[in-house]
């Protein structure tokens, strides 16, 4: 009877250890979540979706020298930049060219309209972003430390820095893209993909960047010894980079151009510089980082100072017991030092702009994880402790310090980037409704819409529904260079007045009675040449007004975070309008300058 029962029994037998081992392999799985390559791509690229339709455009140069030249590759028309005058030729095209040239394609193919174009190129970069964050997380993983990986990652989603920098069209953006590969190569000692990432961000995008690559190439010739790497890849990166930008540029400008170079030349070799459009004290970029990063900017400054503490304390017989599982401990702060250059650097710079740190934020958030994990090393020994009982709540606390950390700038994170949307979003929404299809519109083949004090917020021509729609500058209190209009000439002849002097020219200007539509911030504030257009009711209608927060009159607390409950009734207001005139269908739509002679602008 036995016998016969000893088959089934092994059968069972064998059943519940397939069972086992398949709860085991779920364990197994569950555990290895964060690692697999869709988990965190998921949760990057959903933040920075978000970001990619909720950020307004916060710096002008973002809209006249990339989005503008952008529009006129696809569309045959937008607005140009002193620095695309050919006897300055400061940028690059062929920057512009990998944006428009697949959107110009797009277009081609599928009927859409331009604020979807403008969505689709953020998406995009949304993307790249993405993509590029996936390669560093990964990079920290294998070669620092998972916990690390899982600090950054929890970094990079709630940053209010990484929520502005990640799909803004800049090319400090792309340096910052750049950055996640350059440092996610190194760590994985693909010195090649370093090299040739560095000089991309050099070349294509930003000269200044090479700062990041400094200490990559210091540890390549003198560390490790690897010569004939270096020297064959910057040759293999000036050929396949330098060369086709160089021929690009020349082509478009008609003459021979080297972009980066005159960059760097104007920006340092010249009398007046960038100093032109403004100084700032050396304190801008710690305030500006702990705005963007609150705690996590003060940890990533810290990191070097931990370190050094932590040996000191050794070498007056301090104990300590190693509780992190960080990777070679000595050797990760090479890979930071970048960071550390920059910021010297930089905060030598009398003009300061706040995308200029753009090309280090993976490195704050590197920094800062990095130390998170670090600081459980400055754990006491347990011979210390068991001399001192009081050090037991010590040790606990450093254990556990990551958690108020994270909390903190869980918190003030998405208290920021709230307030960003809540508060200067109007722009982008005030221009949005031109797109609005209860819009009444003129009978005129031309529509013109006009900004004077607010041009600077100026979101780019794809938000102007078509190519009946004309954008136009009238004059303000603002006496410095406005852009002028992009044309076939304008590439390679001087058509309209440029200068790098920020001087102002007056045949930007039209006249205003050419205005079928203003946009205008109505702050309750008005000169003879910024009146209050809003109040003329009897030549403005007002068509839609949206709350634009008046930072001048708000409490600094609040114009800084968003409070819920009770940041509404904190914060003042001012109204951000587009005003549609009364009687447009009995208009000239010629346009005059203000001395009444007309201006012949190339639509």
């Amino acid at each position: 009877m036995a016998s016969k029962l000893t088959p089934k029994v092994k059968k069972e037998a064998k059943k519940q250890k397939l069972k086992k081992n398949d709860k085991n392999d779920v364990v197994v799985h569950e555990k290895d979540w964060f690692m697999r390559f869709d988990a965190p791509l998921k949760i990057i690229l959903t933040a920075r979706f978000f970001a990619a339709f909720l950020v307004h455009i916060s710096d002008c140069d973002e809209t006249f020298n990339y989005w503008e030249p952008t529009h006129y590759f696809v569309f045959n028309s937008g607005f140009q930049t002193w620095e695309y005058a050919p006897p300055y030729a400061l940028r690059s095209y062929l920057y512009i060219l990998i944006h428009a040239v697949p959107v110009y394609l797009y277009k081609a193919l599928f009927n859409t309209r331009k604020i979807m174009l403008f969505y689709l190129i953020r998406c995009v970069l949304a993307l790249l972003s993405s993509l590029c964050e996936l390669y560093f997380y990964k990079a920290i993983s294998k070669k620092i430390s998972s916990t690390v990986s899982n600090y950054y990652l929890f970094i990079t989603v709630f940053s209010p820095g990484m929520f502005i920098a990640s799909t803004a069209y800049l090319p400090s953006s792309f340096s910052m893209y750049m950055t996640f590969l350059i440092i996610g190569a190194w760590l994985n000692k693909n010195y090649e993909l370093a090299i040739f990432t560095t000089a991309l961000s050099t070349f294509l995008s930003w000269p200044f960047s090479c700062l990041i690559g400094l200490p990559l190439a210091c540890d390549i010739i003198f560390r490790n010894k690897k010569y004939v790497l270096f020297i064959k890849w910057c040759l293999i990166s000036l050929g396949s980079i330098l060369v086709y930008q160089v021929a690009t540029d020349s082509y478009f400008y008609g003459k021979l151009v080297i972009a980066p170079f005159n960059i760097v030349f104007y920006n340092i070799f010249t009398s007046h510089g960038p100093d032109l459009y403004g100084t700032e004290h050396w304190s801008f970029y710690i305030l500006n980082g702990i705005l963007n990063f609150n705690v996590v900017f003060i940890l990533s400054l810290m990191a070097p100072i931990a370190i050094l503490l932590k040996k000191i304390l050794t070498k007056l017989g301090i104990r300590f017991s190693k509780q992190s599982n960080i990777n070679n401990n000595s050797i990760w702060i090479l890979y930071l030092s970048p960071l550390y250059l920059w910021i010297f650097v930089f905060i030598l710079q009398p003009h300061k702009e706040e995308r200029f740190l753009f090309p280090v934020y993976p490195l704050i958030q590197l920094a800062s994880s990095i130390l998170l994990e670090f600081i459980k090393d400055m754990n006491l020994h347990s011979s210390v402790i068991h001399r001192y009982n009081f050090l037991k709540l010590y040790n606990k606390l450093v254990d556990n310090v990551y958690i108020p950390f994270l909390f903190v700038f869980l918190l003030m994170g998405l208290s920021r980037s709230t307030l960003l949307v809540k508060a200067y979003h109007a722009p982008i929404d005030t221009y949005t409704q031109l797109s609005n299809d209860y819009l009444t519109l003129p009978e005129s083949d031309v529509i013109n819409v006009c900004v004077g004090k607010e041009w600077h917020r100026y979101p780019s021509s794809f938000f102007l529904p078509n190519d009946r729609w004309k954008m136009h500058f009238i004059r303000s209190e603002f006496r410095g260079l406005l852009p002028g209009r992009f044309s076939q000439e304008s590439l390679h002849k001087v058509i309209e007045n440029y200068n790098d002097q920020n001087k102002e020219e007056l045949d930007k200007y039209s006249d205003i009675r050419l205005c079928h539509f203003l946009i205008d911030l109505n702050n309750n504030q008005s000169s003879e040449l910024e009146p209050n257009y809003s109040e003329n009711n009897l030549q403005w209608t007002i068509w839609k007004s949206i709350p634009f927060l008046d930072s001048k009159k708000t409490p600094t607390l609040y114009r800084t975070f968003y409070f819920p409950f009770f940041w509404e009734e904190n914060v003042k207001f001012s109204s951000y309008n587009l005003l549609m005139r009364n009687d447009f269908n009995k208009m000239n739509t010629k346009p005059q300058a203000e001395n009444g002679s007309p201006i012949n602008y190339g639509f």
